[in-house]
């Protein structure tokens, strides 16, 4: 069925990015936008949205990136979407502001990005999902360091830290 179809082609998106074979994830994400798409379903087309913007922000497109950021966070409903966190191990709309938040810093947009990684944060602590609360903090911090902000940088990375060695997220922790 379809969410069965989605699930294994987000899957296979997700193994071609860790890969860095970065065109076939980029067909992929367009695969599950297309059958999101079909299938009516706004919470498949969060997922799809998340999926390009972080496969376009890996290809340097940056613009394109954000657009997909945008749509996902615009479709994004906490109670609709609070299945997927469990689903997918984080929260899409966390996830996506976290990774839009990084992309407006680099498109030049310094204070929006500080507003989308605090609204990460905020949605992140509302859900209550360890990892997408760990997530939030990383990129919290990755942000801060980019902007060169010591203090901030050194104190979301602690908060992160401790979060990800209490819930053993291996992959956060590196």
């Amino acid at each position: 069925d379809t969410l069965q179809r989605f699930q294994v082609l987000r899957g296979l998106w997700y193994v071609a990015l860790i890969r860095l074979e970065l065109q076939t994830a980029r067909e992929l994400g367009e695969q599950l936008l297309t059958l999101a798409q079909q299938a009516d379903d706004a919470v498949l087309r969060v997922e799809a949205h998340y999926a390009l913007g972080l496969t376009m922000n890996y290809l340097g497109a940056l613009a394109a990136a954000q657009t997909h950021l945008a749509q996902g966070i615009a479709l994004y409903d906490p109670q609709q979407h609070r299945t997927h966190a469990v689903r997918y191990g984080q929260d899409a709309g966390v996830a996506c502001r976290a990774y839009g938040a990084l992309t407006l810093w680099w498109l030049g947009y310094p204070e929006r990005a500080l507003r989308q990684s605090s609204e990460a944060l905020t949605l992140a602590r509302e859900l209550a999902h360890p990892f997408s609360v760990g997530f939030a903090l990383v990129f919290a911090a990755w942000l801060h360091q980019l902007r060169r902000e010591g203090p901030q940088t050194q104190e979301w990375a602690e908060a992160a830290i401790a979060i990800v060695a209490e819930h053993k997220f291996a992959a956060l922790h590196a």
